[in-house]
């Protein structure tokens, strides 16, 4: 079998992915250090960013200072238009590193067979992590995200595993900024999701209708998007047939889409009121995705997702209604989408109204920190994310991650993102490295106050309200004068307290 990357099987055992964390050491739970304002318990209170800040926030999986630089040199219109065209974004680098580190996100079918499946699963979500973390391409990263979680699969649900890396690379990544049309079909014939949704038992003389019900519930029309238990039946029909076949006789797996004429029910049907002639063979299924995909309540279910994922969890339906106009306008353009409402004035005034995931509030503070990351660090922080509920490709049900603060801002959720922080502010994970003397860097025996205002415009780019300002200087003072320096020998440690501080509160967390 190849080669170094078989060592990580130590730590991927059958259990699934949490045996990752016997290599991650314990960090003592503590709440923060001061209690913030009544003003900045939520998002919306909180003092305003600066719009450019604010719009990275929404299009970056974190704000670093390099992406900030380059904001700043394109402007508002000219950053989104550069993040819209990631092609044209040189993140050779990051790719290289990708293959070095992950080699099997690059095989083929087969040649993931001579992997066990675990490894497989473990070197796409390191993978994706490092990713999120490292490339320039961040807006086409954010939409991998969302189009994953749209179209969720289940990774360790049996084979699952190996036909993951091939849809995350052949049809995720390949269309999470073209049509949605694309993206649909590729679904419908994706081994993963064959599997996941049971298609390949979907037979012409035992329909299983659990592709045609989430085809239409989660994937393009809505709960509430105006089909009929009678349109779930007549959709099952229609996609009999489409299952797997092995690509070589001698491998293990059913590994490839196969339309099996023998096993789909030809008849003429009738779905969301529309005509559907007999005869078709696999054109019945294709005519049904044509129909969704064209369908009102697709656009809108689409539009909203996509509002929703970057203005606010309730966005405006003026935005909603202009982002559903033009997915009907341009065929489902999800660039076009995105630009809409990318540029609106709503997603200007929607600052701090979105909580970030475990995903996000991880790789923000790994990019703001502009955290080194060693292969060593992939195991303890995936096991992280396991426990804060957010390891990619995790999420058993269909439906996909929630996309809603009321998920995420629990006291567990609070917890471990806490934790997270300290260990991310005393350098207690392993493989991860974070220069607390360049983030200090020019500084020599500042007081509490040039300290407390130095790390917040470092790593929080805005300025906290005044008495939150007080209550860091404060905690810096720790219990001495406010206005005496801080000991040159005592300045690391002062700011990697006050990294884990900022980066816990609710002007890091919110965005």
């Amino acid at each position: 079998m190849p080669g170094e990357t078989l060592t990580r099987r130590n730590v991927l055992q059958s259990g699934g992915m949490g045996a990752l964390a016997v290599a991650f050491p314990a960090v003592t739970r503590a709440r923060p250090a001061i209690r913030w304002s009544a003003a900045a318990a939520g998002g919306s209170g909180l003092p305003a960013p600066d719009p450019l800040v604010h719009l990275v926030n929404r299009t970056t999986f974190g704000a670093s200072p390099g992406e900030l630089a380059r904001a700043r040199e394109l402007g508002f219109a000219g950053f989104i238009e550069e993040q819209l065209h990631p092609d044209e974004i040189d993140d050779s680098a990051v790719e290289a590193a990708v293959a070095k580190r992950f080699p099997t996100v690059a095989l083929d079918q087969l040649a993931l067979e001579a992997y066990d499946r675990l490894q497989v699963a473990f070197e796409l979500k390191a993978a994706t992590l490092y990713r999120a973390v490292a490339s320039r391409r961040q807006l086409f990263e954010l939409m991998v995200d969302f189009w994953s979680n749209h179209f969720n699969v289940f990774h360790l649900d049996g084979p699952a595993a190996y036909f993951k890396t091939v849809e995350d690379r052949e049809l995720i990544r390949r269309h999470a900024l073209g049509r949605f049309r694309d993206l649909l079909g590729g679904s419908a014939a994706s081994p993963a999701m064959i599997v996941y949704l049971d298609n390949f038992s979907n037979l012409k003389e035992r329909p299983n209708e659990n592709y045609a019900r989430e085809l239409m519930e989660l994937h393009t029309l809505g709960v509430d998007g105006g089909y009929s238990e009678a349109d779930v039946e007549e959709v099952a029909r229609a996609f009999t047939g489409w299952t797997l076949r092995k690509s070589d006789p001698a491998a293990t797996r059913a590994d490839q889409f196969f339309f099996n004429t023998s096993q789909h029910d030809d008849g003429a049907r009738t779905v969301l009121g529309t005509g559907i002639p007999a005869g078709l063979g696999i054109g019945q299924g294709e005519q049904v995705l044509d129909l969704l995909a064209a369908h009102p309540s697709c656009a809108r279910f689409i539009a909203f997702k996509l509002c929703r994922r970057f203005v606010s969890d309730d966005p405006p339906p003026s935005l909603v209604d202009r982002a559903t106009a033009i997915f009907t306008q341009t065929d489902g353009d999800i660039r076009e989408v995105l630009r809409t409402i990318l540029l609106s004035t709503e997603l200007l005034a929607a600052a701090d109204q979105k909580l970030k995931r475990p995903l996000e509030v991880m790789v923000s503070a790994l990019r703001t920190l502009q955290a080194g990351l060693a292969p060593a660090a992939m195991p303890p922080l995936l096991s992280l994310l396991e426990e804060m509920g957010q390891l990619p490709f995790n999420w058993p049900p269909p439906n996909g991650y929630p996309d809603v603060a009321e998920a995420w801002g629990n006291t567990n959720g609070l917890l471990d993102r806490w934790n997270l922080m300290l260990g991310l502010g005393w350098n207690g994970l392993p493989g991860v490295q974070v220069d607390f003397d360049a983030l200090t860097a020019g500084l020599f025996r500042p007081t509490p106050a040039e300290l407390t205002d130095h790390l917040t415009a470092r790593l929080l780019a805005r300025e906290l309200a005044p008495a939150d300002r007080r209550q860091v200087i404060r905690f810096l003072a720790a219990g001495g004068s406010a206005s005496a320096p801080i000991l040159q020998r005592k300045l690391r440690s002062a700011a990697m307290g006050t990294a884990a501080l900022l980066l816990s509160s609710p002007y890091f967390q919110w965005r």
